[in-house]
């Protein structure tokens, strides 16, 4: 997919496309079925070494990672699964509800996962909070359609079935991409900035932007997982900014007369 707004951006990163498909192309990446592995490092993947990788219902152990993709939430199917997810996302051993089960559940995972388990991701200050956080906030989607792809958007066909744009973005490059989204969007907040984990903000977020009316870009890798992926696969003063596809159509259509065409932009590209 030629694109005006990569063309006259000049991103250092590769953009990557979020399709969704019935298919995979051989050579892509995909985890094994029962080995975990974070959907980041896919949509990594596809940015730095600029291949194709995707995931399934089959081959995405992680419930939050399915969930981010839109393969359903199964994590809210019973009290104790939604219960365990709560204390995870808050403080861990100290929220839960039933403390002698979410400690034996701790003791029998992988010893790399014991502190995860035992502080939690605090991105709630209370179980209640976080309880509430998934039963309310967190988009849900069952898609019919076996994979998302995180395909480089430089190899995405138009006529596939994107989803939304995710861009790499340097502070400068997130200052351009800003502007611009602000010029095509009404009102005065083009961005979202929801609390979740950073999986959730390049899929599902996205996903539930693609809709709205009007839609915003979703600001990423705002968490402990999300900078740590940055740091191993970008560095460390790199962020995300998803766009879902409708956005990201008036985008191009305005990128040719935008900001990214004025001296000012120029010049603190070094251009001039």
């Amino acid at each position: 997919m030629k694109s005006s707004v990569v063309e006259h951006l000049k991103p250092e990163f590769e953009p990557v496309a979020v399709v969704w498909s019935d298919d995979i192309p051989d050579h892509a990446l995909e985890f094994a079925e029962g080995r975990f592995g974070c959907i980041l490092h896919l949509f990594a993947e596809a940015s730095r070494k600029g291949r194709v990788a995707g995931g399934s219902r089959d081959t995405i152990v992680c419930s939050g990672g399915r969930a981010a993709l839109g393969f359903g939430v199964d994590f809210v199917e019973s009290e104790d699964r939604l219960d365990h997810h709560a204390a995870i996302v808050s403080k861990g051993l100290e929220s839960a509800r039933d403390e002698e089960a979410y400690r034996q559940k701790m003791e029998s995972v992988r010893p790399a996962w014991r502190p995860l388990y035992e502080f939690g991701e605090r991105r709630h200050c209370s179980f209640e909070m976080a309880r509430k956080w998934i039963l309310e906030c967190l988009p849900r989607y069952d898609i019919p359609y076996r994979y998302v792809l995180f395909k480089p958007l430089g190899e995405t066909d138009s006529k596939e079935n994107t989803r939304a744009v995710i861009f790499p973005v340097s502070p400068l490059e997130l200052a351009g991409l800003t502007t611009l989204l602000g010029s095509v969007v009404e009102g005065a907040d083009p961005i979202q900035v929801p609390q979740g984990a950073d999986c959730f903000r390049i899929t599902c977020f996205a996903y539930e932007q693609y809709d709205a009316e009007p839609p915003r870009a979703v600001l990423g890798m705002l968490d402990v997982d999300g900078r740590e992926v940055m740091r191993k696969k970008f560095r460390d003063d790199t962020l995300t900014l998803t766009i879902p596809m409708p956005l990201f159509q008036r985008m191009e259509r305005e990128a040719e007369s935008s900001v990214l065409q004025i001296p000012g932009w120029s010049n603190l590209r070094g251009e001039h």
